[in-house]
């Protein structure tokens, strides 16, 4: 679900005729009622498809909803669509014009629909990192949490987008050594005069990454999406040289072998995680929804003047450049060029 009561209450007032599926909030802990006093209709899920112009889905359509599309269908939901060429090829046979939330871009060059999902899987990684360091769990015994005359322990982040600068935030909260690397100085200089002192910020090269991972307990992996064109920058080589039970967490896995080789599997439950050269692998994309309540509201929140930008673009034909940026199909074929790059690359790997 990506909009609460009162987001929908916002979209009624600025005109829009607004249906709701039956117990779409139910995991939400929000009733059909409360909807329905936001001035929504509260429909079966046929008819919320078929009455709509436009649909607002939190997570990709399954296969059973491929029946709802339909030409003329604006379909908002969240696609990573350079790894589903069977969706991609439904979505244009039925010419749904489909925007992913991954891809809205702002003038900035940033992505606002993915900062909540984001900054909340940079927070959980952190986590993540520090339950399985307990030794029963395989790790190394050692606590992320500064202790008084004990060597704190050493956390690698890759990227510093909302994943990472909440992972090293959260790190160095707890009392760890943070190196957050990254491609762009410039960026990287703005960065660290945010960080607090137990945090570096770092050029990511080769010769960096060999000279600090066998010291890393910690390796938070938070660029943005990885995929089958994207260079190893952690390599096995590198992962061989850590000490037995570090972690490795990634949480913008992407698809495809990506930046981390060796992290090669998802991970979607806890007892999932996988050991590879001794170093536990944790690969989940999906941190949010292990706290659903926190990310659907902060979602809600954050999205609704971005959707409500593209309602208007749909109906009014007010020009939106961020969601423009986000249309991955239309008029019967993939659009946005980075999905084109991605099923060029995904179909010649094959």
């Amino acid at each position: 679900m990506i909009a609460l009561p009162a987001e929908v209450g916002s979209f009624v007032a600025h005109g829009y005729e607004v249906r709701v599926e039956t117990g779409a909030g139910l995991g939400q802990n929000v009733s059909d009622d409360d909807y329905r006093a936001a001035g929504a209709m509260v429909v079966a899920t046929d008819e919320a498809w078929a009455a709509s112009d436009v649909v607002f889905k939190c997570r990709c359509p399954s296969e059973a909803e491929y029946a709802y599309f339909r030409p003329g269908l604006h379909l908002c939901a969240t696609f990573y669509l350079g790894d589903k060429p069977d969706l991609a090829e439904v979505l244009n046979r039925q010419r749904v014009c489909a925007y992913s939330y991954e891809m809205f871009e702002d003038d900035d060059g940033s992505f606002p629909l993915m900062t909540t999902d984001s900054e909340i899987s940079g927070h959980m990684a952190v986590i993540y990192a520090a339950y399985h360091l307990q030794d029963q769990l395989g790790g190394s015994g050692k606590m992320l949490g500064r202790m008084p005359g004990v060597e704190p322990v050493r956390a690698l982040v890759i990227g510093h987008g909302n994943a990472g600068a909440a992972a090293a935030r959260t790190a160095a909260a707890l009392g760890a050594d943070v190196t957050v690397v990254g491609t762009s100085l410039s960026r990287l200089r703005r960065f660290a005069a945010t960080m607090p002192g137990n945090v570096t910020c770092e050029l990511n090269t080769p010769a960096l990454l060999e000279s600090i991972i066998p010291n890393c307990d910690v390796i938070i992996g938070a660029i943005r999406i990885s995929n089958y064109g994207t260079e190893p920058i952690v390599s096995e080589a590198m992962v061989q040289s850590m000490r037995p039970g570090s972690v490795i967490v990634d949480v913008t896995c992407g698809y495809g072998a990506g930046y981390l080789p060796t992290a090669d599997h998802r991970t979607r439950e806890l007892t999932d995680a996988y050991k590879r050269f001794g170093v536990i692998h944790i690969k989940n994309d999906c941190m949010p929804k292990l706290v659903y309540l926190t990310a659907t509201s902060a979602m809600s929140r954050a999205a609704f003047p971005y959707l409500l930008a593209l309602a208007a673009s749909v109906y009014d034909g007010a020009p939106d450049r961020t969601s423009q940026r986000g249309q991955v199909t239309g008029n019967g074929a993939v659009v946005h060029p980075h999905i084109q790059s991605e099923l060029r690359l995904r179909e010649r790997d094959k």
